[in-house]
């Protein structure tokens, strides 16, 4: 994967995930800092006329969805999953917020988009290195299973109940909807509780994103 955005560069230089650096000749303060990790790493660095700066990485590893769960229980946090998102810069943005307020990993799903890429490496401020993900065929059957084992699972839609009124104990899954599709109606079947974000302008809704901080941010002043 080749990704250009400087922040993301140099997370991943520092997690180990550079593979060679192709750049210009610019001098700026920050490329010569990213160069100067990159020589220290033994990473190659190579000048490309007309590529400012650039550096190709190892693709992303999926971790196992079995090693998330596991890590939920032992930390007593929850799983944060994506359904129907298929935007870049969201999943990118919502990776980011997950790793802030300390979830275990986070769900993609194996179809309909469910990957991580350039853009939502950018949007995740190099989180990307610092959380597990996996992707899994089907959501349904996973909370099913997280159920069983004592989570809590709780979905954000539009039908739902008031967010501050929904109590949710820990480990637990969330699940956030997509752009257009929302949650779909397999996965709300599964969850304990379904909550909205209530607002008083004349939009009715919020981007994903900003919704899924929202939510964490409510799930963690509940149980930290």
């Amino acid at each position: 994967m080749k990704i250009t955005d400087l922040n993301s560069i140099k997370s991943a230089l520092l997690e180990g995930k550079v593979v060679r650096i192709f750049h210009s000749g610019d001098k700026s303060p920050k490329i010569a800092e990213i160069i100067e990790i990159a020589r220290k790493k033994g990473v190659p660095v190579y000048r490309k006329e007309g590529e400012r700066l650039s550096a190709e990485i190892s693709p992303i590893k999926y971790a196992e969805f079995d090693y998330i769960v596991k890590r939920a229980i032992s930390r007593n946090t929850f799983i944060l999953f994506l359904d129907n998102v298929v935007d870049q810069r969201n999943i990118g943005a919502c990776i980011r917020t997950a790793e802030f307020f300390g979830a275990a990993g986070v769900v993609l799903p194996k179809r309909r988009g469910g990957s991580v890429q350039e853009g939502a490496l950018k949007a995740s401020a190099g989180a990307v290195f610092h959380i597990p993900i996996a992707r899994v065929e089907n959501f349904a059957a996973a909370i099913k299973k997280l159920k069983k084992l004592g989570f809590a699972a709780m979905a954000a839609d539009l039908d739902g109940e008031d967010l501050e009124k929904v109590s949710v104990s820990l480990p637990a899954a969330v699940v956030i909807g997509g752009e257009d599709k929302g949650v779909s109606r397999p996965v709300k079947k599964q969850c304990d509780a379904v909550a909205r974000i209530n607002g008083v302008g004349k939009v009715n809704s919020l981007n994903l994103s900003v919704a899924a901080g929202i939510v964490l941010y409510c799930l963690s002043r509940q149980n930290y």
